[in-house]
């Protein structure tokens, strides 16, 4: 069984060293690492044509984002399995041969991932919940599952590949369309791919990125998208839930969008565990805006 692995990058020519020496320390040998450079203009070149190893591939592209630049990779992937990385994650040793030792059938997996923060002091690992199998689409729409986590079947990704115009939530929006026709199989125990949380990250950039993601949402809840088959209620409490993460930004930089977005996602789902909290929000814009950056940061 042949792995292949993309890491699409952009200008993170300092993380690069240790993702690719990770890769090369995998106690499975059969691997293929797959570099995908969107138009960077540091020094990711040198880096990565610094390694002799055959089995390392340079492809650079213009700036098309992440999505673009993953299906690049797919489409050169020589593996039965292609694996993801980001610039700022790592693969413990012995992922690959976990991978190789319980993957059954040619399908889509995802494993556990590791948290850690800049100083390397502190970790988190962030798992699947054990849901049914197959996994529904109200689960599917619960589950965090981010592009590290997965490990999927080559043809099934040259059959469905990212969607170029996402590039938020554009993990999600792919494996619902795999999962409409192929199973999507979590490897309980293996939190084998490391990543670390750095200002740098794009999920990390506030009211946009919520943005983006709420556009994501849009193309996933219509027409005939296998994500439109989520229950209006889970439709709701994603809305709800992007909707408030995009106005507490706004809040805070005085624009009267966060105000819409806060009262948007109260209306939308008007009873959850954090109502009570989003009114007290509200109700700081209106009488006591001197506390609110102190009680945004109270979640």
């Amino acid at each position: 069984m042949k792995f292949s692995i993309i890491i699409p990058t952009f200008n993170r020519a300092s993380f690069l060293t240790k993702a690719i020496e990770s890769v090369l320390t995998q106690t499975c040998t059969d691997w293929e690492l797959i570099i995908v450079d969107d138009g960077s203009t540091d020094n990711t070149k040198d880096v990565v044509l610094r390694y002799k190893d055959p089995r390392i591939r340079y492809i650079y592209q213009q700036n098309a984002e992440r999505s673009s630049a993953r299906n690049n990779g797919i489409n050169h992937a020589n593996g039965d399995y292609v694996c993801f990385m980001d610039s700022d994650n790592l693969m413990l040793s012995h992922r690959l041969q976990l991978l190789a030792d319980t993957i059954t059938t040619k399908s889509c997996y995802y494993t556990d991932i590791e948290y850690r923060n800049e100083a390397n002091t502190s970790s988190v690992i962030k798992g699947g919940k054990e849901f049914g199998f197959p996994i529904n689409k109200d689960e599917l729409i619960q589950e965090i599952i981010a592009t590290p986590q997965i490990c999927c079947a080559t043809p099934i990704l040259r059959k469905h590949q990212f969607n170029p115009q996402i590039t938020i939530g554009e993990d999600m929006e792919l494996l619902f369309r795999i999962t409409d026709e192929f199973p999507l199989v979590y490897l309980p125990n293996q939190a084998t791919i490391v990543e670390f949380e750095h200002e740098g990250r794009s999920v990390a950039q506030g009211s946009r990125a919520s943005e983006k993601q709420l556009q994501t949402l849009q193309i996933m809840f219509s027409g005939n998208h296998p994500a439109n088959k989520v229950s209006s209620k889970m439709k709701r409490w994603l809305k709800s839930a992007v909707l408030f993460n995009a106005s507490k930004n706004y809040i805070l930089e005085g624009k009267i969008k966060g105000l819409l977005y806060l009262l948007r996602s109260i209306i939308i789902k008007p009873i959850q565990k954090n109502t009570k909290y989003k009114c007290n929000i509200l109700f700081s814009c209106i009488f006591r805006k001197q506390k609110l950056r102190e009680l945004l940061a109270y979640e």
